[in-house]
């Protein structure tokens, strides 16, 4: 498998774990001392990682396009996604930005940062829908 197809294939396993509330299976796909950023808030490692899940509003994340460069054991991957909140059905489109690194055949994130589209441009927030 190239480097892009595994990554493209890690990009879509982020997505369906956290669709089918795998928890364990979205963490695995960090490296141990990732960061996710999200909210404006950093969470760091595993366990950081892990509990940020846990605690996340539930939903369906539509993947776009990806756009990704790679260097040796490292690449950055850019990303669009559109989060359908269960319950509510808000929609928060977003753009992911990743750091990525492979360790032995394997590519793991080692930083992921989600900002939202908002009419504003790019924000650590989503909109807050209009009633």
């Amino acid at each position: 498998m190239t480097d892009d197809r595994a990554i493209r294939d890690l990009l879509a396993c982020y997505a369906l774990a956290l669709d089918t509330d795998d928890i364990d299976r979205c963490v695995d796909l960090f490296t141990d001392d990732g960061e996710f950023v999200v909210f404006g808030k950093e969470f760091n490692g595993r366990d950081q990682i892990r509990a940020m899940f846990e605690s996340a509003p539930r939903g369906l994340h539509l993947t776009g396009v990806s756009s990704i460069e790679i260097s040796g054991d490292a690449a950055t991957a850019r990303s669009q996604v559109l989060l359908v909140e269960a319950g509510t059905m808000h929609l928060r489109p977003a753009l992911f930005d990743d750091e990525l690194s492979r360790d032995g055949r394997r590519w793991r994130f080692r930083r992921r940062r989600c900002r939202f589209i908002t009419s504003g441009g790019l924000a650590d927030r989503p909109e807050v829908p209009s009633s």
